[in-house]
């Protein structure tokens, strides 16, 4: 096994604002891969205590890179150690401006900075009619400093003016409160109680969950700045293209990992390490301004007393790719949305899926559901499909005498669909291809727009997609099972329940326990089973190669997405392990090294000598039958999509959209969103 790469994760782990480090840690389960080893640094979201935990790790000398710094203030102290130490250093969410002036790189910023966000809120006031607009703080360094900045703009017709004390509201006053989210919540219950009932603008530090569960009822009318997208968005995005730089390239440091970075970012920067956002992107430039949601169900406010039930049109059980892209496409038609998210410590399919995109399947159900979903999103422009992590490295089919029929009626199907397919010899194979041995096969698919996708990526975007258009996402929230209700479903979670008119099961192995007797039964039909999934990662030693699926042997392989030069191949192959519990991990022994590979070299005769970097394992659900995708049988009214056998990834564009279009069409019969 190579040896492992340390990253430094440096952010709030514990203290007020934890809140914050959750994101930080989340994303660090999440992006977890082999070789990569996510270490976390807990500066408690305090300037002094972020230097010294940069001085911990420069001096340590272990580590790659640095991904955090959340406080601004800590990052502008922690830069020049890290600078020094020529360590990369990528920051998700240190928003403070000129941050990165002079610099001449060393680092990376994935946000845009403060000055965006006043001026975002100040336009919003004024979109409003508003008049004057009055600034308040916290009393926090962070509030004071925010309040200053704000003051000092130029925000015609607006008048801006400090709060203040003591202050007796009128007509019409609106009130901005900069500074931490605990904070600011005080500040918002202290001005309602002293009769304010106007609309008032929190800043980007209220813009978690827990804000809404500290604010209370006296969370009306207030409007809280973030990051355009979600501040969850910019974490992803972060750890994807550190994660991508170092797996295809474990040696990089310094400048080199730097510009590896920059290549698999879905964002471009200046020279200094500021992202670059286009003007005429609206007056935030990266900021939009929302409401405070109510608190998560089952959480309690300032008071003591528990949350109301939330109500919803939809609810989608499962954040893997495919209940995200439905989550999406409810809030888009205007359902109230809720994403059900298990969390990281229930990860879905999608994070343990090989990312194999094409559009053959040699069943007829999979191969139009995967038709339309090339046609929805993997054949759309390189430039829209790559935001969801796709890269075109064309997708082979290898085939035995009994699939070539299916496969002469699937080329002719693909190519009615607009996607280029067409069947090659053996002898085709051998031509473009050397480093193949395909001798076992009769045949191959070949489809150059095919290729390969990061799941994570795309569920990233889908759930970015479903924010922006309102959808409320429940992290960390298990399931426990679905009751008729009078007005629709109670989803019971931890110590809570939602209330939704329709239901969305997309939750891959968990699916059977919560529909239990619902799911199609009787002739023709077998029940759903979970299999492990095993697959390791070779070194590929620069080989430009195809995506890969052999229908003879059952092992598969794709490149992972590098530059040329570098990189990996991941490999799987089929395991007879059935029945397994739910899950995954990021270890395999050497004896199931082995096997991966004895298995992937029929297809791949150099693997027998390529270096091993490492491997993981999960969990799919299998059915004979093929994948359940409609509305069960019995109460509450429930869509299924789940059951994809293996290949689900590359047809979950489809699937969603056969799925949120049979809950579109419910809610419109009852009336509940227009037609």
């Amino acid at each position: 096994m190579a040896e492992q790469v340390r990253i430094a994760v440096v952010g709030p782990f514990s203290g007020p604002r934890s809140a914050w480090g959750e994101l930080l840690r989340r994303s660090a389960r999440q992006f977890t891969e082999p070789s990569l080893v996510w270490e976390l640094h807990d500066d408690r979201g305090d300037a002094e205590c972020g230097v010294l935990r940069a001085g911990d790790v420069t001096d340590d000398g272990g580590y790659a890179a640095v991904i955090g710094h959340f406080n601004s203030a800590g990052a502008e102290g922690a830069l020049p150690l890290y600078r020094r130490a020529e360590l990369p250093v990528v920051l998700p969410l240190a928003t403070r401006p000129g941050l990165l002036a002079g610099s001449g790189g060393g680092a990376l910023r994935w946000c845009p900075d403060d000055l965006g966000q006043l001026r975002a809120i100040a336009a919003a006031a004024a979109g409003h009619g508003l008049a004057r607009l009055l600034v308040g703080h916290d009393d926090s360094d962070y509030g004071r400093h925010l309040a200053a900045l704000f003051t000092a703009l130029p925000a015609p017709p607006l008048a801006l003016s400090a709060l203040p004390s003591p202050w007796k509201p009128r007509a019409g006053d609106a009130v901005a409160v900069c500074g931490t989210h605990v904070g600011v919540a005080g500040v918002v219950r202290g001005l309602r109680r002293a009769g304010f009932d106007g609309r008032l603008f929190a800043t980007d530090d209220c813009s978690v969950g827990e804000f809404a569960e500290l604010v209370g009822t006296a969370g009306r009318d207030v409007h809280v700045t973030r990051l355009a997208g979600g501040p969850e968005r910019r974490v992803e995005a972060a750890f994807t293209a550190l994660a991508g730089a170092l797996s295809g390239d474990p040696a990089a440091r310094g400048e080199r990992l730097l510009a590896r970075i920059r290549a698999h970012a879905d964002a471009a920067f200046t020279a200094d390490g500021e992202l670059d956002v286009s003007p005429g992107t609206g007056d935030g430039h990266g900021w939009e301004i929302r409401p405070v949601r109510p608190a998560r169900p089952g959480t309690r406010g300032t008071g003591g007393a528990p949350a109301e039930v939330a109500s919803f049109d939809v609810a989608v059980v499962g954040a893997g790719v495919v209940g995200s892209a439905v989550a999406a496409a409810t809030a888009a038609a205007g359902a109230r949305t809720a994403l059900i998210d298990a969390g990281p410590a229930v990860p879905s399919a999608t994070h343990w899926s090989g990312g194999i995109v094409r559009a053959y399947d040699p069943d007829p159900e999979m191969r139009a559901l995967a038709v339309r979903s090339h046609q929805l999103l993997w054949g759309r422009s390189s430039g829209h499909a790559r935001r969801y992590g796709f890269r075109r490295t064309g997708s082979l089919v290898l085939l035995g005498p009994g699939d070539l029929p299916e496969a002469v009626r699937g080329v002719v199907e693909l190519q009615a669909g607009g996607i280029e397919a067409e069947l090659l010899t053996v002898e085709d194979i051998a031509d473009r291809w050397p480093q193949l041995a395909a001798g076992h096969a009769a045949g191959a698919v070949w489809e150059p727009g095919g290729g390969c996708a990061d799941p994570r990526l795309t569920t990233s975007e889908y759930r970015r997609q479903a924010l922006a258009t309102g959808a409320q996402v429940l992290d960390d929230a298990r399931v426990h099972g679905l009751e008729p209700h009078p007005l629709g479903a109670l989803v019971r979670l931890d110590g809570s329940s939602v209330l939704a008119h329709s239901v969305v099961v997309a939750a891959g192995s968990g699916t059977p326990a919560l529909l239990a007797e619902r799911l199609p039964a009787g002739a023709g039909t077998a029940e759903p089973v979970t299999r492990r999934i095993r697959y390791g990662y070779f070194d590929r030693g620069g080989r430009a190669l195809p995506a890969l699926v052999d229908l003879v042997t059952g092992v598969w392989g794709r490149p992972m997405p590098e530059e040329p030069g570098a990189g990996t191949l991941l490999v799987g192959r089929p395991v007879d392990e059935w029945g397994v519990p739910p899950g995954g991990g990021t270890q395999l022994t050497p004896e199931q090294v082995e096997y991966v590979r004895d298995g992937a070299s029929t297809v791949w005769p150099w693997l027998r000598e390529a270096r091993c970097l490492g491997g993981r394992h999960g969990t799919d659900l299998y059915r004979k039958d093929g994948p359940l995708l409609g509305v069960v049988p019995g109460e509450p009214w429930t869509v299924v999509a789940a059951c994809w056998s293996g290949g689900g990834f590359k047809t979950a564009p489809a699937a969603a959209e056969s799925a949120a279009e049979k809950v579109l069409a419910n809610l419109r019969r009852q009336g509940r969103i227009s037609a």
